[in-house]
């Protein structure tokens, strides 16, 4: 980065709680959000757990911001939601008014890839049994289906909190959320704006849960990462927003500042729709760019926040270029996506938080799950370790379609 981007606010929802001390919470104990699906119906919620949030997101965001009316819940998904309560709490977390927002210019760049998919879904099976019912197809107000893109949680979020700045919604695939961060600070580190409100939000769908069973990658179990006998992942559900501050504008606003984010990466394999590349050429690359970008080398990361999704192709091709990246040095790893699932587009926004917790509280979290690791080369984190000397920590993120991000955050003062 040419100038220093300052995080000062944090804001999560997911399986394990809504709020940032509900996450460090779980980062602390090990105690799984994974639960039986109970979002929809389905014949597989009894064999195969997800890592759905259990509160109710418009009383969540009442409580962080003000009731929203009936006709404001209608134009708003699942994810929106998500989106508006880790948002709310992320702004409060910063001590950022609307007037100082407004003041900055404040944009929100946001990853997504289900959107309003589940919205949608509700909307389509309503119609069809109803068409069932009467024998033939009726009219039928099908506004809600407006939620149904991608942009609308940008679109309400900018609304919400009057962000009138810079703006965009990123898919690409799981690496969405990382890469919304990362080009938001890009967006600070030239000097395009003083405050960015950026991360991922994805909400549990019929299609993705779904989808990644027909591809063969769900696991009855749960994700056990890097664990020689992985089965394979849980879908789930969540939201991690970040503020991003240029230096100055922090300073002068006398903000506290939780961290850097000091080098983004990222690249794509150019290689297949869902499989990456076995070489992990596009990951290593990722990884590598944000190292230089952060004008660190390998020796300073002292943790990895891998991706690790738990299924056999992400893992041992994640291993492969973390070995690449660092070398002979054993560079501790972990994942957490035991805790709350693969949230998808919010993952890398999620992670992103952890290493900040982990920065702040000089802890590294545990690879939960792991019994037995694939790969001795890796240090991979079998419990908590205390990390008195940390100063730097890299983020992962892979998505389908070889999408790769990497996120290097730096403690704070």
């Amino acid at each position: 980065m040419n100038k220093r981007v300052a995080i000062t606010g944090l804001g999560f929802c997911g399986a394990v709680g809504n709020g940032v001390a509900a996450l460090r919470h779980a980062l602390k104990s090990g105690e799984s959000g994974l639960k039986p699906l109970t979002l929809f119906d389905s014949e597989l919620a009894g064999e195969y757990p997800v890592g759905q949030y259990a509160g109710d997101l418009a009383q969540d965001f009442r409580t962080r911001k003000r009731p929203l009316k009936p006709r404001e819940l209608a134009r708003l998904s699942r994810s929106d939601l998500l989106a508006m309560v880790a948002t709310a709490e992320c702004l409060s977390h910063a001590r950022l008014s609307a007037a100082e927002l407004g003041a900055a210019g404040a944009g929100v760049y946001l990853g997504q890839s289900v959107c309003g998919t589940y919205n949608s879904e509700l909307r389509y099976i309503e119609c069809v049994r109803e068409a069932a019912q009467r024998g033939h197809a009726s009219s039928r107000n099908l506004s809600a289906l407006y939620v149904h893109e991608g942009a609308n949680s940008c679109d309400a979020i900018a609304r919400e909190f009057e962000l009138a700045g810079p703006f965009a919604s990123f898919m690409t695939a799981c690496s969405s959320g990382a890469n919304a961060i990362g080009l938001a600070a890009q967006q600070i580190s030239a000097g395009k704006a003083d405050v960015m409100v950026a991360g991922g939000a994805d909400s549990l769908s019929r299609i993705a849960y779904l989808g990644f069973h027909c591809l063969g990658v769900m696991s009855p179990e749960g994700p056990r990462p890097f664990d020689a006998h992985r089965k394979g992942m849980c879908v789930g559900e969540g939201a991690g927003m970040l503020v991003l501050e240029s230096e100055a504008h922090a300073t002068q606003r006398r903000a506290k500042i939780l961290g850097w984010l000091s080098g983004y990466g990222h690249t794509c394999d150019s290689h297949h729709l869902t499989a990456p590349h076995p070489e992990g050429t596009g990951a290593i690359g990722a990884m590598r760019l944000a190292l230089a970008d952060a004008r660190l080398g390998a020796a300073d990361i002292g943790y990895v926040s891998a991706h690790g999704t738990g299924t056999l192709d992400n893992d041992k091709v994640e291993s492969i270029a973390i070995a690449r990246v660092f070398g002979e040095r054993a560079v501790p790893v972990s994942s957490t996506k035991r805790l709350f699932g693969h949230t998808l587009a919010a993952s890398g926004a999620i992670k992103a938080i952890i290493c900040l917790l982990a920065l702040q509280d000089k802890s590294l979290p545990a690879n939960f799950g792991l019994n037995t690791p694939q790969d001795n080369a890796l240090d991979l984190l079998a419990q908590t370790r205390s990390a008195p000397k940390l100063k730097h920590a890299i983020s992962n993120s892979f998505g389908f379609g070889g999408n790769n991000a990497a996120l290097v955050f730096s403690e704070g003062p």
